[in-house]
């Protein structure tokens, strides 16, 4: 079986540079304004409970609220324990843990057991895949663009730098 390039590239990027890179292929793929909250290095905490991206559109009039939960890891029982409760904690309308890593068949067939809150998950399989359609992270003839992930870590380090000394 060929090995999905993009799925492995996204498996060495920083989390910061994950939350980047999801939050630009969701915005991209119709799910309207993307925000990344507070969280953005590995050790920390979130705020808001259990997401690190909020996603607001509407559906014509609708509103419509998605919290995306990024993670560097396998995607697990407790990751989606979390997101369901947040999702009904605040309202939302639907919760989507995003990971570069893959989910076992054991944790995706429990994913219906989360209703009423509706959790979906994208392994890197899925979000390599959201990317390749959003254009991110690829070259014009398809390959990955190792190149812009390199830099892409370079300005989120700098970024995170800039952050930490002006959030004070």
């Amino acid at each position: 079986m060929k090995t999905d390039e993009l799925a492995e590239a996204l498996k060495q990027c920083s989390l910061h540079s994950l939350l980047m890179l999801t939050s630009k292929a969701l915005a991209r793929a119709g799910f309207g304004d993307v925000e990344i909250l507070d969280r953005r290095r590995a050790g920390q905490k979130s705020r808001y409970g259990g997401h690190e991206i909020s996603c607001l559109a509407h559906l014509g009039p609708v509103p419509v609220k998605v919290l995306v939960k990024v993670v560097r890891d396998d995607v697990r029982t407790r990751m989606l324990d979390e997101l369901a409760g947040c999702v009904i904690r605040s309202g939302a309308d639907m919760g989507i843990v995003a990971s570069a890593y893959q989910v076992s068949p054991s944790v995706a067939a429990r994913q219906a057991d989360y209703r009423p809150a509706r959790v979906e998950i994208l392994d890197g399989k899925a979000l390599s895949k959201l990317m390749r359609c959003s254009g991110i992270a690829v070259r014009p003839a398809g390959g990955v663009d190792y190149a812009f992930l390199q830099e892409l870590e370079e300005v989120s380090e700098r970024l995170l730098d800039f952050i930490g000394k002006e959030g004070r």
